[in-house]
C-alpha cells in the first residue's frame, strides 16, 4: 500500500510559491534534546501550536520530516472560512450545546485569529477579507444557502443571498443558480503563512527542525522519548500534528482516516479583458457540488481551481479533459486559455467529516481529519494544543477529545472510496446537465 509519505520530498511548485518568500532553511536534529513539548509536524497545527506554546514560556521542540508547509499547509487553495463544514444545528447536534457553541464560535472567529496574527508576527502572506462566495447548482442546495444565510443574518452577521442575477455580476457566470456571500471569509497564501508562523515560533524562543522525521515514540517513566536518525528528543508532552502525512509513528493512528488526493490547477495570467469578468470583487468561490469546485483568481491573473485526479497511490496525471471542460462550463469566456501547472497533495478524510482532537496517552494529543477545511482550524487546533500544555483541561477544548476509531477495515477501503468518488461524479454530472438545461440563453 502507497503511504503518504512516501511523495517526493521535495516542496512542489505551486501558484503561491513564487511570492511565499524564502525556505527557512533549518537544520537537521542531532543529538539529544529535552523539551516541555514535543511537536510532529511542521504544518499550520504544528507551527501554530509551536507559536502559542512558546509564547507560553514552553521549550518547544518541533520536527518536521522534510521542509515547514511541504504537506497540505503549503498545497491548499488559501481560503480561510469562518466555518466548520457542518451547519450550526448539526454542530450541536453532534457535541452538545455547550461543546458545540464553543466550536461554532471559535470557527467564526477563525478568521480573524489568523490575521491577528498575521498583523501581530508581520507574516507577509497576501491576507485579505474579501468575503467567500458558495454558489448553488440545485434547488435542493439554493434552500440550504438560504437556512444559512436566515441563521447568520438573525445574529446581525455580514452574509447575504444572492440570486442568480447578482450571483452572475459577483461570479462572473450565470452558470448557478444562486449564491451566499459570507464577508467575514478570508484568504491568504498558504505557504508564507505557515513559513511566517515557524518564524515567529523561533523568535518566541522554540527550536524547529526540518530533514527529521520521527521514527520512534515511546513512553519512559513519566516522560516521551522521540527517536530520529540522528537524535532523541524527551518531553513532557507530545503534540502529533502530521494529519494526512501521518504514519505509524503512533500505531492505529493513520487508520482513523483515509487520505485522498486533491488536485490544484493553475492557468497562465490571463488577458485583462477576461480576468477583469471573473469573481471581480476578490472573493474565492466554492460550489455546492459533491466533488466541489475552488475557484480564486491571483493579482498576477492566473486563475487557480480544483480538480480531479488519481485518488491513491503515487502522484499521477490529473483529469485534465473533465476538469477544464468543468471549467469552460462555468466560465466560457476563457475560450482555448492554457494552464501553466498543476500541484497535488492529501486531505485526510473521515467518516464523520470532521476534524478530530484526539488524546490517546498521558499528555499526548493528536489532531486529523480537516476534511479540507484546515487553514483556520489547523491554527485554532494548535492554540488549543498550547493551551493544553498550559494547564488548560482538555474538557475545555474548543473540540472534545475523542477516542480514536479505527475505519472498518481500512486496508480495503480504498476501492470503496473510488467507487464513491465515481458515484459522486455521476450524481453531480446528472444535476449538472438539468443546470445547464436550464441555463439562460444568451440573446
Amino acid at each position: 500500500m502507497y503511504l503518504t509519505m512516501q511523495d517526493d520530498g521535495r516542496l512542489q511548485r505551486t501558484v503561491f510559491s513564487a511570492t511565499a518568500g524564502s525556505e527557512l532553511g533549518l537544520s537537521e536534529l542531532s543529538g539529544r534534546h529535552v523539551a516541555d513539548i514535543a511537536i510532529v509536524g511542521g504544518g499550520i497545527g504544528g507551527c501554530s501550536a509551536a507559536l502559542h506554546a512558546a509564547e507560553g514560556s514552553s521549550r518547544v521542540v518541533l520536527l518536521e520530516a522534510n521542509r515547514i508547509g511541504w504537506g497540505a499547509s503549503g498545497r491548499n487553495g488559501g481560503h480561510v472560512a469562518p466555518a466548520t463544514k457542518h451547519d450550526p444545528d448539526e454542530v450541536i447536534a453532534r457535541y452538545g450545546h455547550e461543546a458545540g457553541q464553543r466550536l461554532i464560535d471559535a470557527a467564526e472567529q477563525g478568521p480573524s485569529l489568523v490575521g491577528d496574527l498575521v498583523a501581530r508576527h508581520g507574516i507577509d502572506c497576501e491576507y485579505s477579507v474579501p468575503g467567500i462566495i458558495s454558489a448553488a447548482h440545485t434547488p435542493a442546495a439554493m434552500e440550504t444557502l438560504a437556512r444559512r444565510v436566515d441563521y447568520w443574518q438573525s445574529f446581525g452577521r455580514p452574509v447575504e443571498l444572492l440570486d442568480r442575477r447578482r450571483a452572475a455580476e459577483m461570479i462572473g457566470s450565470d452558470y448557478y443558480l444562486g449564491a451566499w456571500l459570507d464577508r467575514r471569509g478570508a484568504k491568504l497564501n498558504p505557504m508564507a503563512y505557515v513559513r511566517g508562523l515557524a518564524r515567529a515560533a523561533v523568535k518566541a524562543g522554540a527550536s524547529l527542525y526540518e530533514g527529521t522525521r520521527a521514527t520512534r515514540l515511546e513512553r519512559q517513566g513519566s516522560r516521551w522519548k522521540i527517536t530520529t536518525p540522528n537524535g532523541e528528543v524527551e518531553a513532557d508532552m507530545v503534540f502529533l500534528c502530521t494529519n494526512a502525512y501521518t504514519d505509524d509513528l503512533w500505531p492505529g493512528l493513520r487508520q482513523t482516516f483515509v487520505p485522498v488526493r486533491a488536485f490544484q490547477f493553475a492557468s497562465r495570467p490571463l488577458r485583462d479583458n477576461i480576468r477583469k469578468t471573473i469573481l471581480p470583487g476578490g472573493q474565492p468561490m466554492t460550489d455546492s457540488r459533491r466533488l466541489l469546485s475552488g475557484v480564486r483568481l491571483h493579482s498576477d491573473g492566473r486563475l487557480q481551481f480544483g480538480g480531479q485526479g488519481p485518488a491513491f497511490g503515487p502522484q499521477g496525471e490529473p483529469a485534465w479533459r473533465a476538469t477544464l471542460a468543468r471549467l469552460r462550463s462555468i466560465f466560457p469566456q476563457l475560450g482555448d486559455f492554457e494552464t501553466d501547472f498543476w500541484w497535488t497533495g492529501f486531505m485526510a478524510m473521515n467518516g464523520d467529516n470532521s476534524w478530530h482532537i484526539h488524546e490517546l496517552g498521558p499528555g499526548l494529543l493528536a489532531m486529523a481529519g480537516c476534511n479540507g477545511r484546515g487553514v483556520a482550524l489547523a491554527t485554532i487546533y494548535g492554540r488549543e494544543f498550547a493551551r493544553y500544555a498550559h494547564g488548560t483541561p482538555a474538557r475545555e477544548f474548543v473540540l472534545p477529545p475523542t477516542p480514536p476509531r479505527r475505519i472498518f477495515a481500512h486496508g480495503l477501503v480504498r476501492p470503496f472510496v473510488s467507487a464513491l468518488i465515481q458515484y459522486y461524479a455521476a450524481r453531480d454530472a446528472i444535476e449538472v446537465r438539468r443546470l445547464e438545461r436550464e441555463r439562460p440563453k444568451p440573446i
